[in-house]
This record gives C-alpha cells, structure tokens and sequence, in this order.
C-alpha cells in the first residue's frame, strides 16, 4: 500500500511536471515564431506590410494549425486574421511577448501577442528586444532540476514515514508474543497462543514445535528420574536390612549366609545403576548424537567378547554368525553396543541353559542382530509388557531395563525389537531400518 501510494503520487507530480516542460517548450516556439513575425513586419509606401516567415509558421504547424493577425498604429489589420482577438494591453506587449488562453472559431487557442515598434516617415524607431537567451538557457535547467529535487525529497520523507508506520503496525502483535513468553512460568512450554503476523508465522510455529520437543524431553526425564528413584530405593533398602542383620548376628554360619546377601545385594545395585545410567545415556544421544557408519560384524564380534563371562556356572556354546558382505549401518556405535549388550546379558542370565548364537544379516537397506537362545518356552505376545522401562517376568530378577535400553536403541535407528520362538530358540532381532550404507 506504501509504494502504491508513493507510485500514484510520483506519477501525478511526474504528469505535472511533463505538462509544465511541454507548456514551456511549446510556449517558446509560439514566443520565436511572435518575434519572427515582428521582426519581418516593414514600412512600404507608408503602408505596413508583412513578409510571413514561412519556416516559423512550418514549426508550428507541425503541431497545430496557427493564426496571426498583424495591426498597424491605426488599428487596421494589415494581415492575417482579423477575429483573432488578444486581451494584451499595448504596454505589456512593448515588453516583450505576451501569453494568454484564448478562444478562436470556438477551439481553445494559446495566443502570443508583442508590439514593435517601426520607423514610420513621421518616426523613427528601432525594435526592442528584452529576452536573455543565454541566462534563459542556464535558469530554465537549474529550475527545473531544483523542481525535480525538491518532489525527490519529499516523496522521499513521505515513503520514509509511511514505511516506519506500516512496519511498527505490521509488529505490533510480536510485542504480545513477547509478553505471553516473559509472564510465563518456567515449566509452561505450551504453545504461544498470540495471534502471530502472517510473515514470522512459520517462525512462531518452529519455536512451538522446539518447545513441544523440549517438553517431552523434560517428562521423559523426569519420568526416568521418578522411576530410578524408587527402584534404587529398593535394592538399598534391602542391603541396609542385610547389614543391620550382619551388625547384629553372631553366629558365624549366619554372617557367612547374610555377607554373601549383602554380595549378591551389591551386584545388583551395581547392575541396576550401570543400566540406569546407560539408560538415561541412550535417552540422550537419540537426538543429540550424529550417526555415523558402523560395522555391526566387527562391533558384535567385540560386544560378545566382553559380555560373555570367561568362568560361568554352566556351560554355555556359544557362537557367532557374521554377515557375508558385512552389513555397514549409519548409527551410533556406542548405542547399538549398549543394546547389544543387554540382549546378551539377559539371555545368558534369564535365558540360555546349553546354547547362545549372535546372528548378523542384511536385507536390503536394513541390516539385524539376533540373540538366539535355547531357555525356556517364551511368550512373544508379551512382548510389548516386557520391553516397557522396569518390567520384568515372572521368574526374573533383573531391574527390567535391559529389553527397554534395547527398544529404544532400535527405534532411535529407524527399526524395532522383535520376538520370536522357532525350533526351540527364542530369537530376539534387533533391526536397523533404512540407516543401511
């Protein structure tokens, strides 16, 4: 609307200024040839005669039809036409050339009248010239650009002010937005409920968006806190108990039996925050890690090694499937081994009675792990119960993060945790979709 309005103005000052140069120019040429007339007018047998200046009268006509009228000192008209009428006084034409509008034959005229004087046998005379041309050429121009700076400056303020209005109303509602966000509570992440301006619009719904993010984040985390709290109360709970009995027992079989409680105790704790921790750090590098690409024969090969204890109370074959070509996956490795590692814990501790496979394959742009077992029958309907943070089995005795450490790890690499049952195994595959490379 501003530069519409700057463009009407402009264009009307412009169409002003045009018809005033033409009025100017086309008032010179009507001047010129009114003084070629004068000049060619002289004295024959003491008559005043005129010799009309063919190429003044050609210039003109070029544009126009034109008519002159030529009166001697007696008031008869010695050429031309004579209804042509002026309203000039004969002391404004002895000045110089004097213009006027004009009406002739009913058509609008522009009329140019000048009186000279002529040398008459009873007179003498000369003519008399009053125009500058030199100074006109100089002046005309000046002018004519001090004309032209002058609507420059003012339409240059105008647009100026109209432009710091229309951006102060056009913002306006983002000192609401502003407001909304200053008088909230710290742990208000709603959406901005102001009305945003059409232009920042998309930006208002990105800090929406970031804002809902931060506050799953925050429920996730405090969730998982809430959660750790009460299940580290318990494990401490119970080892203060095995202590105060140790304190007070003085039987020494029964110190023996209660120090290898407070053993397995310990174990567990040490278990339970290692897996609380690897937790909240797979909750974290979801989003805040950059994958990058990772060989899951090599990494498997190295988890398996670690995890599985060199002296165990049973004996376990264990066995390794690589992968032919192996797999590359863009992921994060420390993640993905985190994962792993508990899919293999769970299955030599809960699982596995003679037999333990790790099997790499690719199908496609997906590549998996699985943990095959041969424990006891397992339920895959239950799986869904099983892989929710601190759910645990019947017969389990873990702290029930293992399975959802492994869930998450998954679906943070675009691929899920499922379960199976075939020829006596339980499988548990571990998939990594579309991050292939």
């Amino acid at each position: 609307m501003v530069l519409a309005g700057a463009a009407v103005i402009l264009g009307l000052a412009a169409w002003q200024y045009s018809s005033v140069a033409a009025q100017q120019a086309y008032d010179r040429l009507l001047s010129g040839a009114t003084i070629q007339i004068a000049e060619n007018v002289y004295v024959q047998g003491g008559v005043a005669a005129l010799d009309p200046p063919v190429a003044a009268i050609a210039t003109l006509s070029a544009y126009d039809m034109v008519f002159y009228k030529v009166v001697d000192p007696r008031g008869i008209v010695v050429a031309g036409y004579g209804e042509l009428a002026s309203t000039a006084t004969e002391s404004a034409a002895r000045s110089g050339v004097v213009l006027e509008d004009g009406v002739y034959q009913g058509q609008i005229v522009r009329i140019a009248t000048m009186a000279r004087q002529i040398g008459y046998p009873a007179q003498a005379g000369m003519g008399n010239d009053r125009g500058r041309p030199d100074q006109g050429r100089v002046v005309g121009p000046r002018a004519r650009t001090d004309k032209a700076l002058t609507v420059i400056a003012v339409m240059s303020a105008l647009a100026l002010l109209a432009a710091s209005f229309a951006i102060g109303l056009a913002l306006k509602p983002l000192t609401k937005i502003e407001s909304e966000i200053a008088n909230r509570r710290a742990d208000d992440l709603s959406p901005i409920h102001a009305e945003p301006p059409f232009e920042i619009r998309s930006l208002v719904f990105a800090i929406d968006g970031f804002m809902q993010r931060l506050a799953d984040r925050m429920n996730l985390m405090q969730r998982f806190i809430a959660n750790a709290s009460h299940q580290i109360r318990t494990p401490l709970a119970a080892l203060d108990a095995q202590v105060e009995l140790l304190s007070t027992t003085k039987s020494p079989q029964r110190r023996a039996e209660y120090l290898a409680r407070i053993r397995d105790r310990t174990a567990q704790l040490a278990r339970l925050t290692n897996q609380l921790l690897d937790h909240a750090m797979v909750i974290h590098r979801a989003d805040a890690a950059q994958a990058a690409p990772v060989g899951l024969n090599e990494l498997a090969r190295s988890v398996l090694a670690s995890a599985v204890p060199l002296s165990m109370s049973r004996e376990v074959d264990i066995a390794f499937e690589p992968a032919d070509p192996a797999p590359v996956v863009m992921g994060n490795a420390i993640s993905i081994r985190e994962a792993l590692g508990n899919l293999i814990h769970n299955a030599l501790v809960h699982g596995a009675r003679s037999r333990l496979t790790i099997a790499i394959g690719q199908n496609g742009d997906s590549a998996w792990i699985e943990v095959r077992d041969d424990g006891a029958v397992f339920d895959p309907t239950i799986a869904e119960q099983l892989i929710a943070p601190f759910a645990k089995g019947e017969s389990s005795s873990g702290s029930g993060l293992g399975l959802s450490i492994a869930d998450q790890v998954a679906r943070a690499h675009g691929g899920s945790l499922s379960f199976a049952r075939c020829d006596g195994l339980t499988i548990v595959r571990l998939s990594i979709r579309g991050g292939a490379a």
